[in-house]
C-alpha cells in the first residue's frame, strides 16, 4: 500500500493531497482516470458513486453523483482543461448548486518515484476563505486517505 500527505497550510488557498503508489505512472494514471474503477475507490466507503459522465479530453465534462448511505445525494461536476497521459491532469470541480463548496481548480501530476509513482494532487480554491470553508466539511483527512487506500487496492487488481 502507498502513503498519504495531506497538507494543508494556513493562509493558503490550497490543499495538497500526494500519494505513492507502487506502480509506475502509466498504471497509476490509467487507474485513477477509468470511469469503470471509480465507484471502487471515490468516496471510500462511505459513499455510492455513479459516473455519470466522464469524457476525458480537453474541453470534456464529467459528473459524479456520490450518495452517502443515509441517502443524501452530493452531485458534483468539472470539466477538463489539460489531459495529458500519463502525467498531467488539470480540471475543475464544483458541487452542483446547492452543494457544500466552492469551484476549485484540480492540478494532478503523476511522477515516477523510486517506488513506482507520486501523485500530487494540488486543489486551489478562490480564496483562502473558501479553503477554509472546505476544509473542516465532512472528514476530508480521513475520506483522502481512505480513497487513496481504496484507489491503491484497485490499481493492485
Amino acid at each position: 500500500m502507498g502513503t498519504t500527505e495531506l497538507i494543508v497550510e494556513p493562509g493558503r488557498q490550497d490543499v495538497v493531497v500526494v500519494h505513492d503508489f507502487e506502480v509506475p505512472p502509466e498504471v497509476a494514471f490509467r487507474a485513477y482516470t477509468d470511469p469503470e474503477l471509480m465507484p471502487r475507490w471515490k468516496g471510500s466507503e462511505r459513499f455510492a458513486v455513479v459516473v455519470e459522465e466522464y469524457d476525458l479530453r480537453v474541453g470534456g465534462r464529467w459528473r459524479l453523483l456520490m450518495t452517502r448511505g443515509d441517502g443524501v445525494e452530493y452531485p458534483m461536476r468539472g470539466v477538463f482543461h489539460e489531459v495529458s497521459p500519463p502525467h498531467r491532469l488539470v480540471s475543475t470541480f464544483e458541487f452542483e448548486p446547492g452543494g457544500p463548496g466552492a469551484l476549485q481548480l484540480l492540478v494532478e501530476t503523476f511522477e515516477p518515484a523510486p517506488t513506482g509513482c507520486r501523485l500530487t494532487s494540488v486543489s486551489l480554491f478562490a480564496s483562502v476563505e473558501d479553503r477554509d470553508r472546505w476544509v473542516p466539511s465532512g472528514g476530508l483527512e480521513s475520506g483522502t486517505r481512505a480513497s487513496m487506500e481504496a484507489l491503491d487496492r484497485a490499481v493492485a487488481s
